[in-house]
């Protein structure tokens, strides 16, 4: 008969089964480190070494119109032409921050993929075309860095930033929410409703989608993809979202670092999508050929 030993391994602890008389040392974590190289670093390395838990924070900003979180009526045809309408309702949806940080010990930043105990999986562009309906196809968000941002606000916003509102080529958000919070009757001022549309995208994607480490300033860089709506909508934004997400989640791998930006309901309506025990009880709706995350804003 021979000897063997049974190892089950799991995140924050191990076990082992052995029929053998002998005492053998066995430590948790990686068995050859050549390929997930940034071991030390990561977060399961402190897990496994029993630190404090981390409290990981989700950075974002929700706009909100007249003191509710809501988008005013008198703008939604132009959202829908620029595409961005059903995603802007899908950043109303509550994050489960302990869901997220879960997700975040099993991603690796060498392989860019989630390591489960089935196997590897992540999140791909046709995840994000299935969940949030944003293009792949069409114009790369590609454009000048060396604008003068202060006149490109005056042309597309109708207001010009003042020193100290205004640092290179970010803005900073609570400047667009006290030019923006309220959208009074402009008696059918179609140039007005521009502006106003123009700043409410431009402030969920400071607060929401491409979230920066301060949570309080968004680049200008992406207002001049916002000039006319219906191009707006030709631009490839998924790919954008999703690289952007996972700059963010490789960061965040590190113990170190204690929030997260970018386009985190991504992360949950994904686990949502994939493992369905993790999803609410409430089913969404089935829309026929609308994106899944559509269902939940319904």
């Amino acid at each position: 008969m021979y000897n063997y030993c049974i190892i089950f391994y799991f995140a924050g602890s191990m076990t082992s089964s052995s029929s053998c008389s002998l005492n053998i040392q066995i430590r948790s974590g990686l068995i050859d480190g050549d390929v997930l190289w940034m071991q030390s670093k990561h977060v399961s390395e402190h897990v496994w070494n029993g630190k404090p838990d981390r409290k990981l924070h989700i950075r974002r900003v929700v706009s909100t119109y007249q003191g509710e979180e809501e988008i005013s009526e008198e703008i939604i045809s132009l959202l829908r032409q620029s595409g961005f309408h059903w995603i802007m309702k899908m950043r109303y949806l509550t994050i489960n921050a302990a869901l997220i940080s879960a997700l975040i010990e099993r991603w690796r930043f060498e392989t860019h993929t989630f390591r489960m105990r089935c196997g590897e999986c992540t999140i791909t562009l046709q995840n994000v075309s299935a969940l949030l309906g944003l293009r792949i196809e069409g114009t790369p968000l590609i454009g000048p860095t060396n604008l003068d941002w202060a006149n490109l606000c005056e042309e597309l916003l109708g207001v010009r930033p003042q020193e100290g509102e205004i640092e290179g080529c970010v803005v900073k958000l609570s400047w667009l929410a006290y030019h923006f919070s309220q959208l009074n009757s402009h008696n059918g001022n179609v140039e007005q409703l521009q502006r106003f549309t123009r700043a409410w995208i431009l402030r969920s994607i400071g607060g929401v989608i491409f979230v920066n480490k301060s949570s309080a300033r968004v680049s200008l860089r992406y207002l001049q993809f916002l000039r006319d709506f219906q191009q707006c909508n030709e631009y490839a934004w998924r790919p954008a979202v999703l690289v952007y997400l996972y700059r963010e989640i490789c960061s965040v791998t590190d113990y170190k670092i204690k929030s997260i930006g970018g386009m985190c309901i991504l992360i949950q309506m994904w686990a949502w999508k994939r493992c369905t025990t993790l999803a609410p009880k409430r089913t969404p709706p089935v829309i026929e050929n609308k994106p899944f995350g559509h269902g939940l804003v319904v």
